[in-house]
């Protein structure tokens, strides 16, 4: 299956023009079957100027990702979702800021940590769970979400290092929106999603159990 959610995420990241150098340079990038870390210094950040430090959940998501945010005591009983974006200027961040909702920007979120869930136990989720699957990402991104809360955004500036000797250092902005949501919350709604999906083709009855099974221990480790 084609990743639903990487597709409407690669699709809103930002501007045609500065994308094929963004891709060259953002860590984790795939050359083949090798993946890259790309290694980066943080040069500005937002309020840097007027003396202000990095948010303690900004240092977290940079260094132990959302687990890291979601163990703070202010987030006790919630999921906490990051929206991001990065480009090589600062203006057209700050306007998909502006146009940043909540209400329209959660459910690929959502989605995608949903997608994330079902990966993480198989390599393979097409085979294991059948259209069950694609259906279930599908409607979790087309839903409409309700009690998301938003929390905070911030900025950051990094200059990467050069892959190979030919390459210029690139400096890139990267924006973050930190959204949270109760767990009880988040949780119901999941579990409507799982129980109004009607996949077709019918799933064969090993993958009704296999996605059963997942259903049942869904938030372990979510």
């Amino acid at each position: 299956m084609k990743r639903i959610v990487l597709c409407a995420i690669l699709a809103q990241v930002l501007f045609a023009s500065c994308q094929s150098r963004l891709e060259r340079l953002l860590p984790g990038t795939s050359l083949g079957h090798e993946t890259i870390t790309r290694t980066y210094t943080i040069i500005d950040y937002k309020d840097r100027a007027s003396g202000g430090n990095m948010p303690e959940w900004v240092d977290l998501w940079l260094n132990s990702n959302i687990q890291g945010i979601e163990a703070l005591g202010r987030f006790n009983n919630r999921y906490v979702f990051i929206g991001r974006n990065e480009g090589v200027q600062l203006n057209p961040l700050h306007m998909w800021r502006e146009g940043f909702s909540p209400e329209l920007d959660f459910p690929r979120l959502a989605a995608a940590r949903i997608e994330r869930r079902f990966t993480s136990t198989t390599a393979h989720p097409d085979d294991e769970f059948g259209a069950f699957y694609e259906a279930l990402i599908r409607t979790a991104s087309d839903a409409v979400w309700h009690g998301t809360v938003s929390e905070d955004d911030f900025w950051i500036r990094r200059r990467y290092t050069p892959y190979e000797e030919f390459e210029q250092e690139l400096e890139t902005w990267e924006f973050l929106i930190l959204l949270s949501i109760d767990k009880d919350i988040f949780a119901s709604q999941v579990i409507d999603i799982f129980d109004r999906v009607n996949p077709v083709p019918s799933p064969t009855s090993a993958q009704v159990s296999a996605a059963n099974r997942i259903k049942a221990d869904f938030f372990n480790g979510f």
